[in-house]
């Protein structure tokens, strides 16, 4: 192991900006390493990776802020959660930097060496860096302060989600495996001593954990069939105060639901607390997601991704994308000019039953659908104000559904192309979906839209502003700045 680095704050200081969103510098083509920009927690900056270049930009004018070179081509980075500094890695070399905004001459440096590197992240203090070794072999801790470093082992690398942060910052939970036995260990991130360890003896294993938003319980879960089961542990009566069991999924309001949705929830995949913390949704290994209520554990709504939207589904609306194409471009051959020239709308579908299209990739051809794991949802978002849910099967994989928990309704959008991200505003209820197309679209409660993407570039994913107003459209090693207007 090698860390270098001085942490007495020397060289210039350097003034922070505000943001006055100028937006002349909007729709500017800016390079980056696969989708590398973020912007930082308190708005002033949009960070980019180019190369090995570490480019800063402030959000008042988009202009280079910094420059800050890294030893390597940079292959991760991540803001600290008081956006003073910037850490970035290569998992090649195992080479993790450090760099400060409002010093720029400061740098801090350590390797991983042999146990390899898998991931990088911030303490909440902003004062530590997380790294992982290669399959989770080792956490170490390394302090920003005296240069110390501390190593957990036995972490569970099978885990799917098996570290996270209290969100008030006070406790690091982890999944861990020993002597044949997984157990819960909560360290405390004032002195990173170790403060409970929960025997999780109804479990015959952990795949994941969840901290609740108001940080006084958490979930912790098996996935395996059979044996699915998500039990609730309270930080303030230190006991497990709920248990629900997939297979047992009966719904509480049966006189608002009737008969509707007969099939049970299998396993245990996705585990999301709503952000108010009154719900917690759970999806399995079928196309069924539930949502308990945080006083019973009980399920209380529940959806079912159904293959196909009958007659009596009134409270389903259904989106199409539909090409329009010129006159002109009826008769001649598919080119990248005429593909660039058409237009694509989104067209309700009032017409019932609505087939919805499965998209069969090289393992799920001729293979049991009902019997492999990857027939799962993998995108499951709520909506900042909670009221919404983002749903995506990985059987349907260029179908997106939108759950209105409040009136039960849904909204259904069946895409020309695979999806590859969904991202809500931070701030008002809108989602953008994108599908490696020159097309973005749009919900929001008062409509759907589609437009062009600017400077013609095909969109993967985007990096919304803390302020709601901006995105940055990424693309294939480079992105576009692009403001948002609510009001339309």
């Amino acid at each position: 192991m090698f860390m270098s680095g001085n942490l007495v704050f020397g060289g210039n200081c350097i003034s922070c900006c505000k943001p006055m969103f100028n937006y002349d510098k909007s729709y500017q083509l800016l390079r980056i390493n696969k989708q590398l920009c973020s912007f930082s927690a308190d708005s002033r900056f949009l960070a980019l990776a180019n190369q090995s270049n570490l480019i800063i930009k402030n959000t008042g004018t988009f202009d280079d802020y910094l420059t800050f070179v890294f030893d390597d081509i940079i292959e991760g980075m991540e803001w600290s959660p008081d956006s003073e500094y910037i850490v970035c890695y290569s998992f090649k070399k195992a080479v993790v930097q450090i760099f400060s905004i409002s010093y720029p001459d400061w740098k801090f440096k350590l390797t991983e060496g042999s146990s390899g590197l898998e991931n990088v992240m911030w303490t909440p203090d902003s004062r530590h860096i997380i790294t992982l070794a290669d399959l989770n072999v080792q956490l170490s801790i390394w302090s920003l302060i005296d240069h110390s470093v501390m190593y957990i082992q036995c972490l569970k690398s099978s885990a799917t989600k098996g570290i996270e942060f209290s969100p008030n910052g006070k406790y690091l939970a982890l999944i861990v495996t020993e002597t044949g036995q997984d157990n819960v260990d909560i360290y405390k991130t004032r002195d990173w001593k170790l403060s409970r360890k929960l025997i999780c003896e109804g479990l015959s294993s952990i795949d994941g954990l969840c901290w609740s938003p108001n940080n006084e319980a958490m979930g912790i879960w098996c996935s395996i069939d059979g044996q699915a089961k998500l039990i609730v542990y309270s930080t303030l009566t230190e006991s497990y105060e709920g248990v629900f069991c997939s297979e047992d999924n009966k719904l509480t309001d049966q006189i608002a639901l009737g008969n509707q949705f007969e099939e049970k929830l299998r396993g245990l995949e996705i585990v999301k607390w709503m952000p108010s913390g009154q719900l917690l949704a759970v999806s399995g290994h079928n196309e069924v997601v539930v949502l308990l209520n945080s006083l019973t554990w009980k399920p209380i709504l529940q959806l079912r991704l159904e293959p196909t939207i009958k007659e009596n589904n009134y409270l389903m609306r259904v989106f199409k994308e539909c090409i329009i194409k010129d006159v002109k471009d009826i008769n001649r051959p598919p080119d990248k000019t005429s593909a660039s020239n058409e237009k694509h709308i989104l067209e309700e579908v009032g017409n019932r039953p609505v087939n919805i299209p499965i998209v069969k990739t090289d393992i799920l051809i001729g293979a049991d659908l009902s019997a492999i794991t990857v027939n799962i949802i993998d995108t499951m978002e709520f909506s900042s104000c909670g009221q919404y849910l983002a749903l995506r099967h990985r059987v349907y994989p260029s179908t997106l559904w939108v759950w209105d928990i409040q009136t039960n309704g849904i909204d259904i959008f069946i895409l020309q192309n695979t999806i590859s991200t969904v991202k809500w505003n931070p701030i008002h209820p809108q989602l953008l979906i994108f599908t490696e197309s020159f097309f973005i679209f749009e919900w929001n409660p008062r409509g759907v839209l589609c437009y062009r993407t600017p400077r013609g570039m095909t969109t993967l994913d985007a990096r919304w502003h803390p302020s709601g107003d901006v995105v940055v459209l990424c693309g294939y090693n480079r992105a576009v700045i692009y403001p948002i207007h609510n009001d339309r």
